[in-house]
């Protein structure tokens, strides 16, 4: 039997929207009125070339005016592609100190994002003999005073391993490894495991994901397989969805939480990856009652 699914105060920490260099299927007012009509709870949006937060915030003053009175909240973050002048910690301070949410490394700008299209070049988080550049323990500092979350963006597995290892060390307490299924991040399910265990990090399992040719393919079935083996518990369900190929964002996260349901993954552990651990991640202890 079908179970009904309600985005009833859903939380989506990865979704796309214009204004952006290349087309997205909503603008960032779009996407509110989107979320304010399906009862969502929070959104934060992602750009790969600016920061967001000040445009999550000029979202929430839309749904002020426009809506009535509704809890939804959009936030926004920064991505440290070479935009925001690569790992940059004075640029990271700067979005804290506007809101920002989450703070993700390199994505398209990253070394192993540009080797994987077959580019040169790209951002690093190591130097040649495998240290950790000091400009990241700065950036780690910020991201813990602000009890922001760091995402590790688009960074190889054995990138994140180093980056997951001196974060903590240094006292970030919010982790996610954004989309670990993605071809480009590539990170095995033992990797993962390891991380889970050793470092008590969020996964990130994203709906979607971009191929070379423009289009896209669900990750559904590869992400249900992943939490049956690894668990919900360490799980956040985002759409990452944006591309104008694909879905819409209120009938991308239907669609990839009616999945999940008709393969039995539970109501609690929908309710814990769509809602209590990113409710955790984002502050939003209403959530959590």
């Amino acid at each position: 039997m079908k179970q009904t699914i309600s985005l009833n105060n859903v939380i989506d920490m990865h979704v796309h929207t214009a204004p952006d260099i290349c087309q997205r299927t909503y603008n960032d007012l779009e996407l509110t009125a989107a979320a304010v009509r399906a009862g969502a709870r929070a959104i934060v949006i992602k750009g790969h070339h600016c920061a967001t937060m000040a445009r999550a915030a000029l979202c929430n003053a839309y749904n002020r005016r426009a809506f009535d009175s509704n809890p939804f909240v959009m936030y926004g973050g920064l991505v440290l592609n070479y935009e925001a002048g690569g790992l940059n910690s004075q640029a990271v301070r700067t979005a804290l100190e506007m809101g920002a949410k989450v703070i993700w490394l390199p994505t398209v700008d990253a070394e192993n994002d540009r080797r994987k299209h077959g580019k040169a070049g790209g951002i690093r988080m190591t130097d040649d003999h495998g240290v950790l550049l000091p400009e990241l323990r700065r950036v780690f500092t910020l991201v813990k005073e602000y009890d922001a979350v760091l995402a590790t963006g688009h960074i190889s597995p054995e990138e994140i391993r180093c980056v997951v290892d001196s974060a903590r060390n240094i006292g970030v307490q919010k982790i996610v490894i954004t989309h670990p299924e993605y071809w480009v991040v590539d990170m095995s399910l033992a990797d993962q495991e390891e991380l889970i265990s050793d470092y008590h990090v969020i996964l990130e399992r994203c709906f979607m994901q971009p191929l070379k040719n423009g289009k896209w393919v669900s990750n559904a079935e590869r992400n249900l397989e992943a939490i049956r083996k690894l668990g919900a518990q360490s799980t956040i369900l985002s759409t990452d969805c944006g591309n104008p190929a694909t879905p819409p964002w209120e009938e991308s996260m239907g669609q990839y939480l009616q999945f999940m349901a008709e393969h039995n993954v539970s109501r609690d552990d929908l309710r814990n990856m769509t809602r209590i651990t990113p409710a955790h991640l984002l502050g939003l202890m209403d959530v959590l009652e």
